[in-house]
């Protein structure tokens, strides 16, 4: 039982914090990332070196929080910048209720549904050319 508690714990915790899903290249970490919201923006040339998404979490996270655990990712991988471009809301479930009321001889039944969804913002991993 003293174990299950800290289990617990941590898997709300994990719940609540972004993740990321990267794809492409690494290279040594980097300590300052710049970050830009149009590659028009970025007055350097650049090589795009890999793809992310940040996801919020089943309990939610706000984007802001996303977009940190997405500038943390690039330093990891070192990336010199990182273009964030899109936003949205993922359905990743549906639930669902009924309610069934009788009276007598009539039958009468109200039903709801809700998506279940998360967020995501999706970026390019950038590395300045020389």
């Amino acid at each position: 039982m003293k174990k299950l508690i800290p289990a617990l714990a941590l898997g709300l915790f994990v719940s609540c914090s972004p993740t990321v899903q990267y794809i492409g290249k690494q290279y040594n970490p980097t300590q300052n990332v710049d970050v830009f919201l149009d590659t028009k923006d970025i007055k350097k040339n650049y090589m795009v070196i890999g793809k992310i998404d940040g996801i919020s979490g089943i309990l939610g996270s706000s984007y802001d929080e996303i977009q940190n655990k997405i500038v943390q990712t690039a330093q990891q991988k070192g990336a010199d910048g990182v273009i964030l471009y899109n936003m949205e809301k993922r359905v990743i479930g549906t639930t669902g209720s009924a309610n069934t009321h009788r009276q007598w001889l009539n039958t009468s039944t109200t039903m709801s549904t809700s998506n279940v969804t998360e967020d995501v913002l999706h970026a390019d991993f950038i590395k300045y050319e020389d």
